[in-house]
């Protein structure tokens, strides 16, 4: 029974089985390279053949990462097989950013479930999007700057030239600091300006090349009409809608709502997120850096309501920060966990909706949330149950037991 217990607690295990099921569920999923993926692979290509040509629309940060795979395999589905391989790593990495942050095993475990429970941040991966590797960098960025590392500029840096959105973290690096003495490469105004070389010589050299920024894969919006400042009412609300509903309804095109748009994170993760925000007292070891990812939460939000449209992935960087927000909040919870466990299989069916038939021939992706249930279970039942048992056989006795002078 010793052992068991300690199975149960090593991080390594339950990551180890999370891994596994990401990765049989990712294996058995069918490829259907569309949309932006022919951009990046083509970029890919041309990369590999000597020419750095930024004429191609996509932002290509994750495409200079995929060279090496490309190179080793020439595979025209290397783009889709970098972004796979980054959704196999995110567990293990939402692992080490929550436990550089929070300093907990048990809440960095807590925010290794709630990344495989979120099946959004996956399986875009199939038509080519490139979310995947901007998740993993940025899981990269907040455990190498929760460490106080002096390489945390190198995943930020290229997370700014796969999706722009990433750059409200520079709160973490301009007004919180590691606990420690921090030499002067590991300052985080020094990382920022580390940071700034490889987005500047990007912009640069594409102005160059094509004589404006090219946005994303969208070759008719540029620098001058990527804003439309009128619009941010509607899509802030549009926002906050897909962060707290269970669906995301396309308003400019109530057409293009589908079961896609429901692959979303717990509502409820959300709403516990932005309460350890409010009151961090008692719930983070770290009250400034509470409030630090606060304001990166702010500003995320309100550079993805300031764009042309609202789409849900533009706010993944907000999802992800609100999401290791909720830990602490839970943690100090626990009852609430099975109900927040309860609404995270929803978007499952949705994904299963979504891709049934066309990406799915069976029922694999249900695996990882009955991994998921399963090790949540027998978590309870070897580490929890014992001491409750316990617990209550000792208070029992405490009532029932009369001392005989008493009599």
């Amino acid at each position: 029974m010793r052992r068991l217990v300690l199975l149960f607690r090593s991080p390594a295990f339950h990551l180890l089985l999370l891994t596994a099921a990401v990765g049989i569920v990712l294996l058995r999923t069918h490829i259907h390279p569309q949309d932006d993926h022919f951009h990046y692979q083509r970029f890919i290509e041309t990369l590999a053949q000597g020419r750095l040509d930024l004429s191609i629309p996509g932002f290509q940060g994750a495409s200079f990462l995929a060279l090496p795979l490309y190179l080793a395999t020439r595979s025209p589905l290397a783009n889709i097989h970098f972004q796979m391989l980054c959704a196999l790593l995110l567990p293990a990495a939402g692992y080490a950013a929550a436990l550089s942050l929070l300093r907990d095993r048990f809440q960095a475990v807590l925010f290794a479930y709630a990344i495989v429970l979120s099946p959004f941040l996956f399986f875009i991966a199939f038509r080519g999007f490139t979310f995947p590797s901007f998740t993993f960098l940025v899981l990269l960025t907040l455990w190498l700057r929760g460490r106080g590392s002096r390489f945390a500029f190198l995943p930020w840096s290229f997370s700014l030239i796969t999706k722009p959105f990433s750059v409200a973290l520079f709160p973490l690096f301009l007004l919180w600091k590691p606990g420690g003495e921090q030499s002067l490469w590991r300052r985080g105004w020094v990382q920022l300006l580390l940071a700034l070389p490889l987005p500047v010589l990007y912009v640069a050299i594409q102005y160059f090349q094509v004589g404006h920024i090219i946005v994303g894969s969208h070759s008719n919006i540029d620098q001058t009409n990527v804003f439309l400042w009128w619009r941010v009412p509607l899509n802030a609300a549009h926002g906050l809608q897909m962060l707290f509903s269970v669906h995301n309804y396309y308003f400019p095109d109530p057409a293009h709502t589908g079961h896609g748009n429901l692959m979303h994170s717990s509502p409820l993760l959300m709403v516990f997120g932005v309460l350890s925000f409010i009151i961090p007292g008692g719930t983070w070891k770290d009250v400034r850096l509470a409030r630090v990812l606060a304001l990166c939460f702010v500003l995320a939000f309100g550079l993805a309501a300031s764009l042309d449209h609202m789409d849900h992935f533009y706010m993944e960087t907000s999802v992800l920060l609100l999401a290791l927000a909720s830990i602490p909040f839970l943690a100090r919870r626990l009852l609430l966990l099975p109900v927040v466990l309860a609404l995270f299989h929803f978007p499952f069916f949705y994904l299963y909706l979504w891709g049934k038939g066309f990406y799915f021939t069976d029922f694999s992706p249900f695996l990882i949330p009955i991994t998921v249930d399963v090790l949540a279970l027998l978590s309870w039942a070897v580490l929890v149950m014992p001491r409750s048992r316990r617990a209550w056989g000792t208070a029992l006795r405490e009532v029932l037991w009369v001392p005989r002078d008493a009599a």
